[in-house]
């Protein structure tokens, strides 16, 4: 059997490795604690299924039916998540290939969120609380990152993007009212929310990127000698600036390069290519979100310790409406989230709500 495809609901579903959690067999104990040392690629995976092996051991009733429960509760929240997405008014040419669908948060979602998904009933109700209250922006319109790592912010739109160091964003007049346009400089990771009727436009010295939604990364710094934005879910159209004639259509794990423009004075046409993303040989993740990819790991910590990882991590102000919610103790991982995302997967376990008032998330009951 190949474990290495196993995730943390899979390994929590095997009688072996529950055997192995709960300390029952000698035999599945010794080939578990040499398999987790031949693997330390899946340390995280079986972290998270020891957890929820843990978890299902302290509830009442038997094991078989609560992980019957649990996989029929994951199967639901993957229809109804898919339902959701087919209602939205997409034309079928911008649909996400459902290859690429999941491509992040899946992990975060089974550890933070199975705690819930055991106990059963809660999908439906779910999507009262997991939306965020994004208000307007301030009257600047220009965000950046500063000398912070990274930066997050949510728009008013809905979408939230990840700012990288240096890096800014300037907001067209009008934003989300009259269009969702913006300029950017430097390199960002956007997470655009669906809306057809104004579609999400990002300019940059050397191209512009038309979405309706969609999951991409853009690197347009000013001196660079080139300039690339790389898909990762849905689909985007490209208008270079020195060929606005040709459009170029990506597809997902599909990036565009050219020539910066100050690099490229001399040139009759611009110099662009389209290549696959560049995969790292050993965890095959995008080299081009490297930046954005770090892993962020909580264990067992209380909300008030977690918002302050956040914090630093996304580069964005987190505040509190009530205390009690402090105490709230989670546990997961995270690796190419958002911080929307992040906080999303966090409610599954001890609902709470969230909103966005200018650059502040503030958390409440």
């Amino acid at each position: 059997m190949n474990f290495q495809d196993y995730e943390a609901i899979d390994f929590a579903c095997d009688a072996s490795f529950q055997r192995y959690c709960r300390e029952e067999h000698e035999a599945d104990m010794a080939f578990w604690a040499q398999w987790a040392r031949q693997h330390p690629e899946k340390t995280a995976a079986l972290t998270g299924a020891r957890q929820l092996v843990a978890l299902l051991s302290a509830r009442q009733g038997g094991r078989t039916e609560q992980l019957k429960q649990l996989q029929d509760g994951l199967t639901q929240y993957e229809r109804l998540q898919q339902a959701l997405e087919e209602a939205l008014p997409v034309p079928a040419e911008e649909a996400p290939a459902s290859g690429t669908r999941r491509l992040y948060g899946r992990y975060a979602a089974v550890v933070a969120g199975a705690i819930l998904l055991a106990t059963g009933g809660y999908f439906l109700s779910r999507q009262q609380h997991t939306t965020p209250v994004v208000t307007e922006m301030a009257a600047a319109t220009i965000i950046s990152a500063g000398d912070e790592p990274r930066k997050s912010v949510v728009l008013p739109d809905g979408s939230s993007l990840v700012l990288r160091k240096n890096s800014r964003v300037e907001l067209a007049e009008g934003f989300n009212r009259e269009n969702r346009e913006l300029t950017l400089t430097g390199e960002a990771f956007f997470d655009v929310a669906q809306d057809a009727r104004k579609p999400f436009m990002v300019h940059t010295s050397a191209f512009d990127i038309k979405v309706l939604g969609t999951v991409f990364n853009v690197s347009a710094y000013t001196g660079h000698p080139t300039m690339e934005a790389a898909l990762f879910r849905g689909k985007v159209e490209i208008t270079c600036t020195q060929g606005p004639a040709r459009k170029i259509v990506l597809q997902p794990n599909q990036k565009l390069t050219v020539a910066a423009p100050e690099s490229n004075k001399t040139a009759v046409a611009p110099v662009l290519k389209v290549v696959p993303l560049d995969a790292d040989p050993v965890n095959h993740k995008a080299r081009e979100i490297a930046w954005v990819r770090n892993r962020l790991e909580i264990e067992n910590e209380p909300l008030a310790d977690i918002a302050v990882k956040l914090e630093k991590w996304y580069g964005i102000r987190i505040s509190f409406a009530d205390d009690a919610v402090k105490q709230y103790r989670y546990s997961g991982t995270f690796e190419s989230e958002t911080v929307l995302k992040a906080l999303d997967a966090l409610q599954l376990s001890y609902p709470f709500n969230f909103k966005m008032v200018n650059d502040t998330i503030i958390i409440s009951k």
